[in-house]
């Protein structure tokens, strides 16, 4: 990991107080969102291609002047893994960079580029699969994991548009949800958010528990039972299944005084 806007946040703070000087995150996370990395990876392939570019040259593409402003974006590339220095004054597009501009490989390189940041790795490991904290607390989760107090609002900020741009607010933007691509198995927190979806639907408004809003638990093992949509269901044990359901049925429900009556 480059660490660049921890080099950029040094540089600034070289003459200040050391009481100040500690305020310096430890910690590597960009400042823009991944979008304005992929803008320096999309400028750098149409002006050399795959070959490495000299600073002043890359500036020239993005229409800016070699200042702080240029450094903050191509050190964003840089932290999201899009682009690596050749040599001490050019920098070339990483085997990451390349495939984040095609659009076969686009959607999938940019969810390795969000775990490419140092902080939204950490991030992601610590609460994938739950939800994330409300945002002040996630700031002070950050702080913890070595950003800077005066930069936590900046960092939550970057990192929310950056886990949007990456596919990783797909169930929703309280949770971090690797998306999943092609033949390749499930993440872990895929598994436990499938988990979560389950035992939500069971706790739904249609089972008789009291005031529990469960299922009973014979109703709810007879459920577990049932195969998934799609499969093939035999007669015989849809049959079995059926008389299991009635059995179930007389055994935990009163019959009404009606039915008493016509039996």
């Amino acid at each position: 990991m480059s660490g660049e806007t921890v080099q950029f946040e040094q540089a600034a703070q070289q003459a200040k107080p050391e009481a100040e000087k500690r305020q310096v995150s430890t910690i590597s996370f960009p400042y823009l969102d991944l979008d304005a990395a992929i803008e320096v990876a999309k400028a750098m392939y149409e002006t050399r291609g795959h070959g490495p570019m000299e600073a002043a040259d890359l500036a020239a593409t993005l229409d800016q002047t070699i200042s702080g402003n240029f450094r903050l974006k191509t050190g964003t590339a840089r932290i999201f893994g899009l682009s690596e220095r050749e040599g001490r004054d050019h920098t070339k597009l990483s085997d990451l960079g390349l495939r984040i501009i095609e659009p076969q490989t686009e959607a999938e390189a940019r969810a390795e580029a969000f775990l490419e940041v140092e902080l939204y790795a950490a991030i992601f490991e610590q609460y994938k699969g739950q939800r994330l904290p409300p945002p002040k607390a996630l700031e002070r989760e950050m702080q913890g994991l070595g950003v800077s107090s005066k930069q936590t609002d900046k960092a939550r900020q970057a990192f929310e548009r950056s886990a949007r741009q990456a596919g990783f607010f797909a169930k929703g933007e309280d949770r971090l949800v690797k998306p999943h691509f092609g033949n390749s198995p499930p993440e872990p927190e895929e598994e436990v958010e499938r988990d979560n979806e389950r035992k939500d639907r069971s706790k739904g408004g249609g089972g008789g528990g009291g005031n529990s809003g469960q299922y009973h638990p014979l109703i709810q093992g007879m459920l577990e039972t049932l195969p998934d949509v799609g499969d093939e269901w035999p007669d015989a044990d849809r049959t079995s299944w059926l008389k299991m359901a009635e059995s179930i049925f007389a055994m935990i429900y009163k019959r009404s005084s009606t039915d008493e009556l016509v039996g």
